[in-house]
């Protein structure tokens, strides 16, 4: 079943980076962090020992600071519109978000008697507790950036991005709950 999810959770990681691709404005601002997901997600469904999965986590967690430290940099500058700034934002809570659920999914199933395998009793059930309610709260912002972006007849490509996003989140989200 986990392998499964893993397949399953790169299909939307694919039209994400589609997506990325398609946006011409800010293609390395979305292409480089949607690659690298891509990558770590392809990495640990195959079982690549290329990196363990803390320094994925790593890396995918200094992308997204650095994507939300993009964010402020230019709110000095010439305002981008409303909807930009909210698929940075949702961009870079993605790749934090991302960040634990591969910690969180990769110690769950390294062996049963992981800490984040345990109930809330211990630090490390209190943090995937942590990271699972924020991939629920990321599902709300992605409906509702979708629902937004759909009354305001923004591009499509945003919208698939965003919605492409939020599944691949769910679906890693159920890895370590499988």
């Amino acid at each position: 079943m986990v392998e499964v999810l893993h397949l399953t959770a790169l299909v939307p990681a694919t039209v994400g980076l589609c997506c990325a691709v398609g946006d011409r404005p800010g293609s390395a601002r979305s292409v480089v962090p949607a690659a690298s997901m891509l990558i770590a997600m392809i990495a640990m469904a195959a079982g690549w020992p290329v990196l363990p999965p803390l320094l994925w986590a790593g890396v995918l967690l200094v992308l997204g600071v650095v994507t939300a430290a993009g964010i402020r940099m230019r709110l000095g500058t010439e305002a981008p519109p409303a909807h930009e700034r909210q698929m940075h934002a949702h961009r870079a809570l993605g790749l934090v978000l991302g960040a634990g659920l591969l910690l969180i999914s990769s110690a769950a199933h390294a062996g049963g008697s992981s800490p984040a395998a345990h109930s809330g009793h211990t630090a490390g059930g209190l943090l995937a507790t942590a990271i699972l309610a924020g991939a629920a709260g990321y599902l709300a912002f992605t409906v509702w950036l979708v629902a937004r972006s759909v009354r305001r007849r923004v591009a499509l490509v945003g919208m698939v991005e965003a919605s492409a996003m939020g599944l691949m989140t769910v679906l890693m989200a159920l890895v370590p709950l499988a």
